[in-house]
């Protein structure tokens, strides 16, 4: 088979969740050509599933070392070593992927968490601002503001965050109850949206695109920020 089709084939794996089948896929068409950027990336999601972090960064580090001003292999690669407690290099990584895409809210809401995990709670505060700025009707930006302010002791701040979190969530879901939490105890997962990265792929032709829509569902949308941030999140507790 081409390598193509090894790659073809571990996508459609890796939307079926079966990881390791996945990943063997993305390994034969690598063997076949080691730069191939659609494999590497499918490999380093694979192996994110299947909590082989360190090698996922090591895969994504041949992906940036190919591809230096993509800001989802920065962002991603960032997730992946928060995962393995280098917050302070994920930041850097978060601080990249902000350069490289200054338009995109999920770039600085992903950086807002980290710098919350490394307590500088004011800088959190002005990328989830920052954030909804360029996305005014992303609740989970607004409720994960109103946690931060909480730790700064900006109580009436919070409370407005929360509620504005509220009223968009509740909008959004039509529900007689809003649904945004107000968890302890949160960390990154990277479960992506279904949206590009501002219209672009890493695929060589519109076939790619086509064929595989986890190329291009990237971590830029307001509800893969939802998804990370609930997939993780345990034990729920609602703040009122």
């Amino acid at each position: 088979m081409s390598v193509e089709d090894y790659a073809k084939q571990g996508y459609q794996q890796l939307q079926q969740e079966n990881y390791q089948q996945a990943l063997t896929h993305f390994q034969q068409a690598l063997a076949e050509e080691n730069t191939h950027s659609e494999s590497l990336y499918g490999a380093a999601r694979a192996n994110f599933k299947l909590t082989h972090y360190e090698e996922s960064i090591r895969t994504f580090d041949r992906l940036i070392n190919l591809l230096p001003n993509n800001a989802t292999y920065r962002s991603e690669r960032g997730v992946a070593l928060h995962w393995t407690g280098n917050n302070r290099l994920a930041l850097e990584d978060f601080d990249r992927a902000v350069e490289l895409e200054p338009e995109n809210p999920y770039r600085y809401s992903s950086r807002a968490y980290i710098k919350d995990r490394l307590r500088d709670y004011q800088g959190a505060v002005d990328d989830y601002s920052k954030a909804i700025q360029l996305d005014p009707e992303d609740a989970i930006a607004y409720n994960n503001r109103g946690l931060v302010e909480e730790k700064l002791g900006y109580m009436e701040k919070a409370k407005k965050s929360y509620n504005r979190a509220d009223q968009l969530d509740l909008h959004s879901n039509g529900s007689a109850k809003p649904t945004v939490e107000r968890p302890e105890n949160q960390t990154f997962d990277n479960q992506e949206s279904a949206k590009s990265l501002n219209g672009q792929s890493t695929s060589r032709s519109r076939g790619w695109k086509d064929y595989w829509p986890e190329i291009r569902s990237v971590f830029t949308s307001r509800g893969q920020f939802r998804e990370f941030v609930q997939f993780v999140r345990n034990p729920f507790r609602k703040t009122q």
